[in-house]
């Protein structure tokens, strides 16, 4: 039997197919390679094959280059067709993908995939509007398609078309167990388009069906202080606390989200401390409570109030380690080093093992009253423990007091190290940022980072006088003397009396011959020292 060129190049062609269904793509591609036919259908096929080896391999410029000589050859292929579009999104060629799409919806404008696909090509190319587009044409060919309503939901909230959202969730809504959390939606909407009364009534129908449900309760009450309806508030909250069946934690859990929502929000600072007021009367000693006024006290920056908060808790729960470390950063914030030293002792014998936030603040409190050696031993412990994202903040707190350390005992490295690393983990850290251009200064190197550092801190406290010291030193090392005497005046105007900014200013007056001010600084300055 004679075997023809054609039958030969089909043979080979399968022989390859076979090795690439093996996962010998390379293999399978040196094959595709000796496979020649005049035929067009024949070519566009090798072609195909060829660049699902490659995207198989993750060589995607390969990939494409064989998948567009493919569809080129057959345009209408919708085989093909995908595979170029797969290849496309795959390099983040996100427009081609969308005009591939488009094409096979063209092909066929029934294909509820394809257009689904051309909708979420449209997103990924940054233009959710055309996307929004698709979805709805999908719900006119089939508006009983949840999914794609949901989609189209999602769009409209996302480019504040909220008008629209709210007519495709009414048409959501039904009965079922999600029904409470699409009007929940719906209300929310009503906020955000400033129709207050439909977002109250829709919240409370929400309630009247299911009186425990906490999400609406905080939408309710939440939009009782964004409308500054102090009555409603606390009627509604009265009537919070009376709803039975509810448990006292869940009670307070709402006063927590509160508690989250006023450190961005002080519109809610008051209605938080009704809300605790409430659990106090109606739930004597309850501790979670407690502590959460203490914490707001100390976020207000009242130290001695908190205190009083965390002692309360300490007297019905000795052990009650968080209450431990909270009183000791209410010492420290009154600056009783010796109270926060006596805390820590009776903590530690509490504690089975030392928690982080223990080991900072003891490490802190004795860089505060002096015992540096200790304060490194312990923060540096304390950096060997693996953080965790939230603690994020405790780790620098470590990291900075322990920099701190390191200085006050001559270790200028270490302290420029551990600058170093707090700039990695927090690049926009002002503390961190004038400490090490300080340190630098000091040194008389690398001052043009220096001030880059210093500059940066002193932008972001504009009347922080250490910071303004620290960014006029650098420009006194760098010669920028002109500079260096608009910044050390000010910082010296500003923390008064301050013998290390009136001697680096007094150096800067020298340098500019500026002698008569010189000469009262100078006098000034010993009057300092004699006090």
């Amino acid at each position: 039997m004679r075997d023809t060129a054609a039958e030969s190049s089909k043979n080979r062609f399968v022989s390859a197919l076979l090795l690439a269904e093996k996962g010998d793509f390379w293999g399978a591609i040196d094959a595709f390679r000796t496979v020649h036919s005049p035929d067009a259908a024949a070519k566009a096929a090798v072609h195909h094959a060829t660049a699902r080896a490659f995207q198989e391999l993750g060589v995607a410029d390969s990939a494409r280059t064989h998948a567009e000589k493919a569809a080129a050859i057959e345009p209408e292929n919708r085989s093909y067709l995908l595979t170029l579009a797969s290849v496309a999104h795959q390099m983040k060629d996100y427009g081609r993908s969308v005009d591939i799409y488009t094409d096979l919806v063209k092909l066929d404008p029934g294909r509820s995939d394809y257009l689904a696909q051309l909708a979420l090509e449209h997103i990924a190319s940054g233009d959710p509007e055309k996307a929004l587009a698709v979805f709805q044409r999908m719900l006119q060919l089939d508006p009983s398609d949840e999914s794609t309503r949901a989609q189209v939901l999602l769009l409209e909230i996302k480019l504040k078309h909220y008008h629209s959202a709210i007519e495709t969730l009414s048409g959501l809504i039904e009965e079922g167990e999600e029904k409470a959390r699409l009007e929940l939606t719906l209300g929310e909407l009503y906020v955000e388009t400033g129709q207050s009364a439909l977002a109250s009534k829709t919240f409370r129908k929400i309630l009247a069906a299911n009186p425990r449900f906490l999400p609406a309760w905080l939408a309710l009450l939440e939009l009782s202080v964004e409308t500054k309806d102090r009555e409603s508030f606390l009627l509604d909250l009265n009537a919070f606390y009376n709803t039975s069946g509810l448990k006292p934690e869940q009670k307070i859990s709402l006063a927590e989200l509160f508690y989250v929502r006023a450190a961005k929000d002080s519109a809610y600072i008051e209605p938080l401390y009704g809300m605790l007021a409430e659990i106090g009367k109606r739930y004597p000693g309850e501790t979670s409570a407690m502590m959460l006024t203490g914490k707001l006290k100390l976020r207000e920056k009242k130290p001695r109030e908190a205190e009083r908060e965390f002692s309360a808790v300490l007297r019905l729960h000795p052990a009650h380690i968080e209450a431990w470390e909270d009183l000791i950063a209410a010492y420290i914030m009154q600056k009783e080093y010796v109270k926060a030293a006596g805390a820590v002792a009776r903590a530690k014998k509490l504690a089975r093992v030392t928690p982080m936030r223990l080991l900072v603040l003891e490490g802190y409190t004795a860089y505060q009253v002096g015992d540096v050696r200790k304060a490194v031993r312990l923060l540096e412990k304390a950096l060997q423990v693996k953080h965790r994202e939230k603690e994020r903040w405790l780790y620098l707190q470590a990291a900075s007091t322990l920099a701190m350390s390191y200085d006050k005992l001559g270790l200028r490295e270490k302290s420029l190290a551990m600058y170093r690393a707090i700039l990695l983990l927090d690049s926009g850290n002002a503390l961190a940022m004038n400490n090490y251009a300080y340190l630098l200064s000091l040194q008389g190197r690398d001052l043009a980072e220096a001030k880059n550092l210093a500059m940066k801190a002193a932008a972001q406290e504009p009347d922080n006088p250490v910071y303004l010291d620290t960014l006029g030193w650098v420009l006194f090392g760098l010669g920028e003397y002109r500079e260096a005497l608009q910044h050390l005046e000010k910082a010296f105007s500003l923390a008064g009396d301050d013998p290390e900014i009136a001697g680096h200013l007094l150096k800067v007056y020298e340098k500019t011959g500026e002698n008569e001010k010189a000469r009262l600084l100078r006098l000034r300055i010993g009057v300092m020292g004699g006090k």
